[in-house]
């Protein structure tokens, strides 16, 4: 069976097993899967019933950039369609992957940040949000000029956050800390502290995380 008729016949949005069953048999050695799902991430997108195997494309991409970003990094030009496409699953799972990415191609993985902005402001749930964060906080992370292109976008999200995006804000701003001059340094400190005595402790462990890097 095909890739294309494995995840046309998976039931379910994010198409998620399989997709990963799949990735592994890439990191494998499969040399097949990779390239075809590249082509399906982007498929038939305006038509809303072909979502599970745009997703299912885009979860075995994502899996496999986050152990081998080195095998995904020569498709990024092929991926920046499927950041158009209407599902938000595929969204998320594609920008992260160019997070993944970043450090090996910054010049095309740069193109991302404007859909980055774009989704958190959309506010469609902390799943797009969250992933739009990711991504920034790793290509703000490769250099000053990164940092100081993404602070200002992570900022406006500081600001009006979703339930439990703000976990997501602060490991952006750990990310990026280093690269931030000292004025930009203490705004991310100052943020931090009022997460301090936050009740969940994922949010209290981010902030502390990054009071640490003073």
């Amino acid at each position: 069976m095909s890739i294309f008729e494995q995840l046309q016949s998976n039931k379910g949005t994010t198409s998620s097993a399989l997709g990963k069953a799949l990735a592994e048999q890439v990191l494998k050695g499969n040399n097949i899967i990779l390239p075809e799902a590249i082509r399906l991430v982007n498929y038939d997108s305006s038509n809303e019933k072909s979502k599970s195997i745009r997703a299912g494309a885009a979860k075995i991409i994502e899996k496999v950039a986050e152990v081998k970003p080195d095998l995904v990094s020569p498709y990024l030009a092929e991926l920046f369609p499927a950041l158009d496409v209407k599902e938000p699953q595929t969204r998320w799972m594609i920008i992260t992957t160019i997070g993944y990415c970043a450090e090996l191609d910054p010049q095309k993985a740069g193109k991302a940040v404007p859909y980055a902005e774009k989704f958190i402001n959309e506010h469609q749930g902390v799943c797009l949000s969250a992933a739009a964060e990711g991504y920034l906080g790793r290509f703000g992370g490769i250099s000053s000029y990164n940092a100081a292109v993404v602070l200002p976008i992570l900022l406006e999200a500081y600001d009006d956050p979703l339930p439990n995006e703000i976990d997501w804000i602060l490991e952006a701003f750990y990310r990026i800390f280093s690269r931030l001059p000292s004025e930009s340094k203490k705004i991310i400190v100052e943020c931090a502290t009022e997460y301090l005595e936050f009740s969940k402790s994922s949010t209290r462990k981010r902030a502390e995380k990054i009071l640490k890097l003073r």
